[in-house]
């Protein structure tokens, strides 16, 4: 047992409770303290050292306010100074203290029915690491093993700093090996060779072990499935693959609607796509502001569904082309009318791929280095869709 299953909203007395109920040891994911770091420089260099031991393994919680004995939580200890003084002070030494600094790191005080407070750190596996306590002129690395905290060798170093980096080949492989089977036609539903839109978002955890979540027994208990990227406002239909969870839209009554269908793969892996063929199926191409649209709602849709289910952060999103040889991109001209320029001439179309540290992403400004170098394909020197202040216009 321990809180890495509670997320982090959900994480309550009772919660920290059950942990002493049930005697719940020091790990490799959890830490406990009796008292508040304070506020000399050993005493801040010492929650930096067990906040980036953490990140530069596999993350965990720290709970502050919790006495113990050989690694066994005996009682609470309640704070009672100023809680959010106290998470705002912690908030800015992990702030400052770390190169580089510890993303989406999270601390907050639990209120006690007793009186006084717990303070809760939760650290995140950092896909950043190692990162070293530079505080006072420091330049320590650490790591945790167990319950032991630890100075890395020269050999352990050079493993965390190779890490990320073949974490990211593995994606982009993953990622260019989906493009070829959606192009020559291995998609979960049957699609014609139409140009396709592509949309994948990809959570680094997906790549850090061989498991695989139980992603059905996830969605059974969810409120959250990834839409297909299509507006036509027909139906959908949901089932199992051996890849996962497929949500597809459901065809016309003579087949000719576009395709479009979401796999949420078992890794935790989203792949959106759906055809560009024209109404009467004689051409692809796309027109600049719904085609925008279209690519940020389903983004936002997908990492929400990802921060849904707990997926974890950081993650690449990555837009590309499929049977795009005759795709044409139709624009707006002057004193009205439209002009489409010329088809691609390329099957596979992969545009730069996006990195997303938070949730809170806003997502249109994100995309736009994407958008930008689609729009170069076609002769354009940047998206012209978005407005002088980089928005998208509302209608």
């Amino acid at each position: 047992m321990s809180l890495q299953a509670v997320p982090f909203s959900g994480l309550s007395e009772a919660a920290v409770q059950r942990l002493l109920d049930y005697g719940v040891g020091e790990s490799i994911h959890l830490d406990y303290k009796r008292q508040n770091y304070g506020r000399s420089e050993g005493d801040r260099k010492e929650f930096l050292k067990d906040i980036s031991s953490m990140a530069n393994t596999l993350g965990g919680d720290l709970i502050i306010g919790i006495s113990e004995a050989d690694g066994l939580p005996q009682s609470i200890i309640p704070l009672r100074s100023d809680c959010d003084e106290d998470v705002q002070r912690l908030e800015q030494v992990a702030l400052h203290g770390l190169e580089p600094r510890i993303r989406n790191i999270q601390i907050k005080s639990i209120p006690l029915t007793a009186g006084g407070y717990l303070i809760l750190v939760r650290v995140p596996r950092s896909y950043l690491a190692p990162h070293r306590v530079i505080l006072g002129n420091s330049a320590r690395f650490y790591a945790r093993a167990g319950t032991t905290t630890y100075e890395p060798n020269v050999d352990q170093l050079r493993q965390m700093f190779t890490a990320t980096p073949l974490i990211a080949e593995k994606i982009k492989a993953f990622h260019a090996d989906r493009l070829v089977k959606i192009t020559a036609g291995e998609t979960p539903i049957g699609m014609n060779a139409a140009g396709k839109l592509v949309i994948h978002v990809v959570p680094l955890p997906a790549f850090t072990d061989g498991s695989m979540m139980d992603l059905i027994a996830k969605i059974t208990a969810g409120t959250h499935v990834p839409v297909p990227p299509n507006e036509s406002g027909l139906p959908t239909r949901q089932s199992v693959n051996i890849d996962g969870y497929l949500n597809y839209v459901n065809p016309g009554p003579h087949g000719d609607s576009r395709m479009a269908y979401a796999q949420f793969f078992r890794k935790g892996i989203i792949e959106g796509v759906a055809d560009l063929r024209t109404d009467d199926g004689s051409s692809s191409r796309f027109v600049g502001v719904p085609f925008v649209r279209l690519v940020v709602g389903k983004v936002q849709q997908y990492l929400a569904t990802a921060d849904h289910y707990d997926m974890g952060l950081p993650a690449y999103v990555f837009l590309s082309l499929c049977n795009a040889s005759n795709t044409v991109y139709r624009y707006p001209v002057p004193g009205g009318g439209f002009q489409e320029a010329d088809p691609l001439g390329r099957e596979i179309i992969a545009l730069p791929e996006i990195y997303v540290d938070s949730f809170d992403v806003d997502v249109a400004k994100a995309m736009r280095p994407a958008f930008d170098v689609l729009w170069n394909a076609f002769g354009h020197h940047h998206c012209d869709v978005y407005d002088p202040n980089g928005e998208i216009p509302a209608s």
